[in-house]
């Protein structure tokens, strides 16, 4: 292995070292990997109210934390592109009684839109089926040959929920055979619409949306507002609509959507539903995920709801998970939440296993990477190849490329970016190696020819050094405020849950103790964690560095450090104390 001076890299460089390989790496070169990462400071004036500084921030208004109904933070459904003619459409199937097959997505935004379409569709009374891609055998959106199936069904109006925005073939098939498409979907578009009877989308180009960045199911969730309002008395379709926002909250909340606007009133309206459900699908994978607070946060539903509902469509056929959200038996909804479970148990075994097989083939000195990662293996899943990707994007603080082979042999690839490389944007100037793509800022999927797999990887290579920044590649923990010891309390670790909740773009404060000093180090869960008592003047302070456990001898009693750490509460046994959860740590 090729030796170099650890002490002239960040520490994000080379923490992604060490995740790789941490045999090789001594205590000596631990202690010159804190901190982990570049501190950015952004408030240091103790004297501050630290809600104020929290709020200006994030560019949050002061009445943010004034009570709100929930009618009052939505924008109008008609002013969704489309929105009209979708309505017009949809009534007309429901007064005439028309075969609808709803066509979804793999993913949990697809899966919660195709329920909550069903739902719809049942308190109006019209009974309508759903079709969802096989993620290995299909892949995603809507295809001319799915078209031939739903035809098949007599059916004569196709409702996409999270695809369609590029189904040119599909929807010029649909035509053809007599069938009308409504579409709802908040892919960005690329060229020209589908000749659909009505394309639902926030980010088309002719779009004059206020919030573009709300994903399907709140798109569907309007549409829903809009027919309801048609068919229902007021109060009748108020009430149906909030007794969904559980699905618009996961689904919101697991596609990583910025919390912000219209969405931060759904999620923090919709988590207040998720917590009382009675939905005997969402009640059974709560409990067989161990999820028993009273309070549902995003960290809830993107760490225990959304990886069980995502197994089913990673692994097998995403079928499952609609199956159990619409499910109205107790008996039912166990078994299928079980099932999930035991799915999600599987994927985790096999990630790992793709995981230590990606990494074998990335070059272990940091300095030799290039400034995006690509790796390939014919015999990983098409469904946990994001997976892949994300987690190397997460440790090597870079853009990521994971592929896998389809039974055509293409390269089916999925993609994962880091802020300041909009990677589908990116993708849009190598168009012309792809078979079909599309994404977000820092997410996408691919699939590529296999005579031009290797021309595009070169060329993007290329494209990516010239591009990004080497300081884009350094990770950066931003931290609201420098704080004193007076100020760190229960009372403001409650009020700080009130500006929530938190996730995209409304991140969870971060907090800086300076000069605190070390006096109790203990390992929790075999190693794996750590648990410190640190003192500042005359208070100690309970603190917890989850993953870090092998840090205890590093640090030292008696050292003083500066701490960067979120402000929980932990409540054990019914009993509530305060908590430092740290994020990194810096030598005084």
């Amino acid at each position: 292995m090729k030796t170099f001076n650890f002490k002239v890299l960040t520490g994000g460089w080379f923490l992604a070292f060490y995740l790789w390989n941490p045999h090789q790496i001594k205590k000596t070169e631990l202690e010159n990997m804190l901190p982990k990462k570049r501190w950015k400071i952004l408030n240091t004036d103790v004297t501050r109210s630290v809600l104020d500084v929290i709020l200006d921030n994030r560019n949050l208004p002061p009445e943010h934390l004034e009570p709100f109904k929930l009618s009052d933070r939505l924008h109008d459904p008609y002013r969704l592109p489309d929105m009209e003619r979708a309505v017009e459409r949809i009534l007309q199937a429901i007064e005439q009684e028309e075969k609808i097959i709803i066509f979804g997505d793999y993913d949990v935004d697809g899966i919660t839109s195709t329920a909550l379409m069903i739902y719809f569709f049942r308190k109006v009374g019209l009974p309508v089926e759903f079709m969802l891609p096989s993620r290995e055998k299909d892949g995603y959106g809507l295809r001319p040959s799915s078209v031939e199936q739903i035809a098949a069904k007599g059916a004569t109006l196709i409702i996409t929920v999270d695809n369609g925005i590029t189904a040119h073939a599909a929807v010029d098939r649909a035509a053809e055979l007599g069938i009308d498409v409504v579409i709802t979907d908040h892919h960005l578009q690329e060229g020209t619409l589908p000749q659909a009877y009505a394309v639902v989308n926030p980010n088309r180009v002719d779009s004059d949306y206020p919030f573009k960045t709300i994903c399907v199911v709140a798109a569907v969730f309007k549409l829903v507002y809009a027919l309801g309002q048609k068919l229902w008395l007021q109060d009748d379709y108020k009430q149906f609509l909030l007794n969904h926002l559980d699905l618009v909250a996961v689904g919101t909340i697991a596609d990583v959507m910025p919390l912000r606007d219209e969405n931060y009133a759904m999620v923090k309206f919709g988590l207040k539903v998720l917590a009382g459900t009675r939905q005997p699908g969402l009640v059974e994978l709560k409990k067989i995920s161990g999820v028993k607070d009273k309070v549902i946060t995003p960290i809830t539903v993107g760490y225990f709801l959304a990886p069980r509902l995502n197994a089913s469509g990673r692994l097998e056929e995403a079928d499952i998970s609609v199956k159990l959200l619409i499910s109205e038996s107790d008996r039912e909804a166990k078994d299928l939440a079980a099932y999930l479970d035991k799915l999600n148990r599987k994927r985790q075994v096999l990630q790992t296993d793709y995981l230590n097989h990606a990494l074998d083939s990335i070059k272990n000195d940091p300095e030799e990477m290039e400034k995006v990662i690509f790796v390939e293996n014919e015999k990983w899943q098409p469904g946990l190849i994001g997976l892949v990707s994300g987690q190397l994007k997460e440790r090597f603080s870079r853009p990521a490329f994971a592929f896998t082979r389809d039974e055509q042999g293409n390269y089916v690839g999925s993609a994962r970016s880091i802020d300041a490389f909009h990677v589908t944007n990116a993708l849009t100037h190598f168009s012309h190696y792809f078979l079909n793509y599309g994404g977000h800022h820092k997410a996408a999927g691919l699939t590529i020819a296999p005579e031009k797999y290797e021309s595009f990887k070169r060329e993007f290579i290329d494209y990516a050094r010239e591009l990004i920044r080497k300081e884009d590649l350094v990770p950066e923990l931003v931290i609201d405020t420098v704080v004193d010891i007076d100020q760190i309390n229960m009372t403001l670790a409650k009020l700080i849950q009130e500006v929530g909740p938190f996730g995209e773009t409304n991140p969870e404060p971060i907090f800086m103790m300076e000069s605190a000093t070390i006096r109790e180090m203990i390992t929790m869960t075999n190693g794996k964690h750590l648990k410190l008592h640190v003192q500042k003047g005359n208070q100690i302070f309970e603190c917890v560095w989850w993953n870090h456990g092998e840090y205890k001898d590093v640090l030292s009693f008696g050292q003083q450090v500066d701490l960067a750490f979120r402000l929980t509460v932990n409540n054990w046994q019914g009993t509530e104390r305060l908590q430092l959860t740290l994020e990194d740590i810096r030598e005084v």
